[in-house]
């Protein structure tokens, strides 16, 4: 499946666009490359944290809490490369993120991060967990035909935030208050 742009558009113009242009994002790229569980986040750099500001499963993993962000491959890759980062075994996910035990619990061994690039910057990430060995470079290939319907649902978002709310600098808050408002 690849995006209808005209569709993501139509939804964008609706009430609680934000909402709607993620979840059609994830329909998509659950189509296109698979993913079991799904979120979006964005980051707050000065602090070196993110924050869930979307979810598919909300017991797993709801929307807040802040997560620390630390300087490495991931990093290198998607905040700074602006590329998407994926692995295939729970050993490589624990190289990048602190919390790998809990994905490895909810049964997960690979993932993908897909960054929402705008103004030559990542604005946000979407997120995917599946079973070991799923993210290979042709699903990866796959899921970047989402890439601009995930940067549309990272500006409608921060446009329904706060007043100077801003995904890359510290103020998450009003961004995470209008979507679980």
């Amino acid at each position: 499946m690849t995006p209808d742009f005209a569709h993501a558009f139509r939804l964008a113009a609706g009430e609680h666009a934000a909402e709607a242009v993620f979840a059609y994002a994830r329909a998509g790229i659950h189509q296109a490359a698979g993913s079991l569980l799904t979120t979006a986040s964005v980051y707050d750099l000065k602090q070196m944290r993110s924050r869930r500001v979307w979810t598919d499963d909300a017991a797993a993993y709801p929307t807040g809490n802040f997560k620390r962000l630390d300087r490495n491959r991931y990093f290198e890759t998607v905040i700074e490369g602006r590329r998407p980062f994926s692995s295939t075994s729970i050993e490589e996910i624990a190289t990048v993120f602190f919390d790998w035990r809990k994905i490895q619990q909810l049964g997960f061994e690979s993932n993908m991060n897909l960054p929402a690039i705008a103004d030559g910057r990542v604005i946000g990430t979407i997120n995917l967990l599946h079973r070991k060995g799923h993210f290979t470079a042709d699903r990866v290939a796959l899921a970047l035909a989402w890439q601009p319907v995930a940067t549309l649902a990272f500006l409608l978002l921060d446009l329904a935030g706060s007043e100077g709310a801003n995904f890359h600098g510290t103020d998450t808050a009003g961004a995470v208050a209008a979507m679980e408002g």
